[in-house]
């Protein structure tokens, strides 16, 4: 299959055996087994995220043994698959950088631009979901697909933090994305998935019957998996106001970072000039000056001109 294709496929062949899948992540059968066994009490939680909203999300963790069979199983299978060019998030592309930049840039500069949240996605890709992947996709022996199941989720769910979640939560649609990546690709436009930000965009104005057939398939297209639209998070966006996707400006050719947000970090800057005077070499004060050097950088991205300036501020306060 051609590295142009919509649709994902692996690079590694059918696994029929444990044993097998044991030598090919490098440990014994009976050490896999056990793990297997045993995700619960290997389990470690992992820091809790701050989600745009201001409420908690919780990440996972896990102990040395199961983070280097993790490690092995992201390796040897999940970067063995050929991902295609419409999924932006959570994968390591030595060719293509995919992250959120790259997800507003496809949309950047379009007449209409269409954006869907995915409901509490990492929870709802389910045991079940997990299991396909391994045994349809993968076309793994069904003992194989069940503890490669049993090492990679927790609860009856993927945890978000785990090493192989973002590589197996991009695959999470993998029999039904392509479908629908080609259908509106056929009518002139781009689609992308940003984990759990779903995006589509048009380089022409579309009337309201066009715009509902793209949101309805979207949402048949989460429907068959389970899958639930957070619809707080619905937004048709149009040139004539401004169009966001992933929290940057995409009225123009290239994105372009929200003022409220350039003016935060310019705060932020002003907040560190202010404690300079009184004591640069505070650890506290380190902390601050770092979480804003790291701000502005990202600002270079995209507003290089400003971020500059604001460098240009910082180096003369740097902690001494």
């Amino acid at each position: 299959m051609a590295r142009g294709s919509n649709r994902a496929y692996s690079r590694v062949g059918p696994v029929a055996k444990v044993s097998a899948l044991a030598s090919l992540l490098s440990v014994s059968e009976t050490d896999l087994r056990e793990m297997s066994s045993n995700v619960p009490e290997l389990r470690l939680p992992g820091k809790v995220l701050t989600k745009k909203d201001g409420t908690p999300r919780p990440t996972h963790d896990a102990h040395p043994p199961l983070k280097r069979v993790h490690e092995q199983i992201k390796n040897r299978l999940l970067k063995q698959v050929f991902y295609p060019p419409y999924l932006l998030g959570g994968i390591a592309d030595p060719v293509t950088t995919r992250d959120y930049a790259r997800h507003a840039a496809v949309h950047a500069g379009r007449a209409v631009v269409v954006s869907e949240d995915i409901k509490n996605f990492f929870p709802s890709v389910t045991t079940e979901v997990v299991h396909g992947i391994w045994q349809r996709f993968f076309n793994f022996h069904p003992d194989v697909a069940f503890l490669l199941t049993q090492l990679t989720t927790y609860d009856g769910m993927l945890p978000q933090g785990w090493k192989t979640s973002g590589y197996l939560a991009n695959l999470a649609l993998w029999d039904r994305e392509p479908d629908f990546v080609e259908q509106v690709g056929a009518l002139g436009l781009a689609y992308t998935r940003f984990m759990d930000d779903v995006a589509v965009s048009s380089p022409v104005p579309l009337n309201n019957e066009q715009l509902q057939k793209i949101v309805s398939g979207i949402y048949g297209m989460l429907a068959a998996r389970g899958f639930a639209p957070k619809r707080a998070k619905h937004k048709i966006e149009t040139g004539r106001s401004r169009m966001e996707v992933t929290g940057l400006n995409v009225n123009a050719a290239t994105p372009s970072m929200p003022r409220q947000r350039r003016d935060q970090i310019r705060a932020q800057v002003f907040q560190c000039e202010r404690a300079y005077r009184f004591d640069a070499k505070s650890e506290e004060y380190q902390a601050r000056w770092r979480s804003a050097s790291g701000n502005v950088g990202t600002m270079k991205r995209f507003n290089p001109g400003e971020a500059k300036k604001l460098r240009a501020r910082l180096n003369a306060i740097r902690p001494r």
